[in-house]
């Protein structure tokens, strides 16, 4: 059965610490209601939406069975996403504490995912332009967010 998949981010969360990483509440949603690894979970935002837009974009050029690590930074919980089809790909979501612990899958539109990633790398780059805040990890989101609007504008 088909899920339905997002990625949410807290903007009035986002802060800018001292080492210039902003850290913020980020999570994936399944079915509206199931958040992974759990609502309100602060990270390394800006870095993670980078790695994550990386995975997906491997994840389109991909052949079927190949997977990708959707990371957070700490490490412990993971989201292996595996091409099943041309448009579709199954979520693994684990917490990894020595051994992987399978918490639930999800099979989703590759499109849905890649649309969401990009909504949700938009509203951080228009709260970091608010803020005046610039880092090269911000510039680094920024190209990846641009490749992938231009990615869907040309199919």
């Amino acid at each position: 059965m088909e899920q339905t998949i997002s990625i949410e981010v807290e903007v009035d969360s986002l802060e800018l610490e001292f080492n210039q990483n902003i850290i913020g509440n980020i999570s994936f949603v399944v079915d509206y209601h199931r958040y992974f690894p759990d609502e309100g979970w602060s990270d390394f935002v800006v870095i993670i939406l980078s790695w994550w837009i990386k995975s997906f974009k491997g994840l389109l050029v991909s052949s079927i069975g190949r997977t990708f690590k959707f990371d957070f930074m700490d490490g412990t919980p993971i989201i292996l996403g595996k091409k099943v089809c041309p448009s579709r790909i199954e979520l693994s979501f684990e917490f990894d504490k020595g051994k992987r612990v399978l918490e639930f899958t999800a099979i989703c539109k590759l499109e849905e995912l890649g649309n969401s990633l990009l909504t949700a790398s938009k509203k951080v780059l228009r709260a970091v332009e608010r803020n005046k805040w610039s880092s090269e990890e911000i510039a680094e989101l920024k190209d990846l967010t641009l490749s992938l609007e231009r990615y869907f504008q040309s199919n």
